[in-house]
């Protein structure tokens, strides 16, 4: 029976993979970045390794007896180092298959920097000769409740993107693609699916959901670039990651994130969750 590491098991996406793997009998170790994360998880009765991204010989000590890798990285200054050594400690374990959750529209050749980060780090797994399949997932459904939630519970939510649509996703559906990739990847290896939702919506239709789920008013107010990058620095974030996120807001006012495709219903067999599944289940997150 394979054994899979679970890079990142307490992150948005690895902690709903482990949610998924755990009601499977399968053998999974979750991979964490700090012992607090570690005991927590080891309490429940999971094997939980400590490892850093930035030293390949504690990864390979973590994946050790593991034949399957699941690989998020998380968004910051050196995530293509990241894969790259990620990608190096894969082959030093003997991983025989990865499963990497990507971004939509990645590519080593994106004319847009976040894409081209992450579609680095594919290519990095693509020339490893492991075999594997690239998950590029679009917008997170969780940001809503996450990032963002402060500015719904205010009322507004103020991101520059215009009347642009967004497919956006549910991390429940990736950690549902991913379980069945890694307990079954037959017919999918060293290909890649573009997850999204079953609908483009415009931040004005996220609002109105939202507001209608919780009770709250909600609106939507566009905001020019320079606005969005005061609030961001203002937030504290790294200028790396305020870059990151600029260029993302530039491929949403293009039209280049509301395409929908149907790779979640064609991988799980279930169609993919949609933003009202996605308000109705969390209404209590803004309240």
């Amino acid at each position: 029976m394979s054994k899979i590491f679970v890079a990142g098991a307490a992150g948005n996406i690895g902690s709903a993979l482990m949610n998924v793997l755990a009601e499977k009998d399968v053998d999974v170790v979750a991979g964490v970045h700090s012992q607090d994360k570690g005991d927590a998880l080891a309490a429940t009765g999971i094997d939980a390794r400590v490892f850093d991204f930035a030293d390949v010989d504690s990864m390979v000590q973590a994946m050790n007896g593991c034949d399957r890798l699941f690989l998020v990285i998380p968004l910051q200054e050196r995530l293509t180092r990241f894969g790259r050594l990620a990608v190096d400690a894969a082959k030093q374990a003997d991983i025989e298959y990865i499963v990497r959750s990507s971004g939509y529209a990645a590519s080593s050749d994106a004319h847009w920097r976040l894409g081209r980060e992450n579609g680095m780090v594919d290519q990095f797994i693509e020339d490893s000769k492991i075999p594997f399949t690239i998950l590029r997932p679009n917008t997170f459904m969780q940001n809503f409740i996450g990032p963002y939630a402060g500015m719904i519970k205010s009322g507004v939510i103020a991101l520059p993107e215009e009347d642009a649509s967004v497919s956006y996703t549910d991390v429940r559906d990736i950690a549902d693609c991913a379980a069945r990739l890694l307990l079954n990847s037959e017919g999918h290896e060293n290909n890649f699916y573009a997850l999204t939702g079953p609908e483009g919506l415009s931040l004005s239709q996220v609002a109105g959901q939202i507001a209608a789920a919780s009770g709250l008013d909600v609106t939507y107010t566009p905001i020019s670039e320079e606005a969005f990058i005061e609030n961001l620095q203002g937030a504290g974030l790294p200028q790396w990651n305020i870059d990151m996120l600029v260029s993302l807001s530039r491929v949403v006012k293009l039209g280049m994130a509301g395409n929908v495709t149907k790779a979640v219903e064609y991988l799980t067999g279930s169609p993919a969750r949609t933003f009202a599944d996605f308000v109705a289940d969390n209404a209590e997150a803004w309240k």
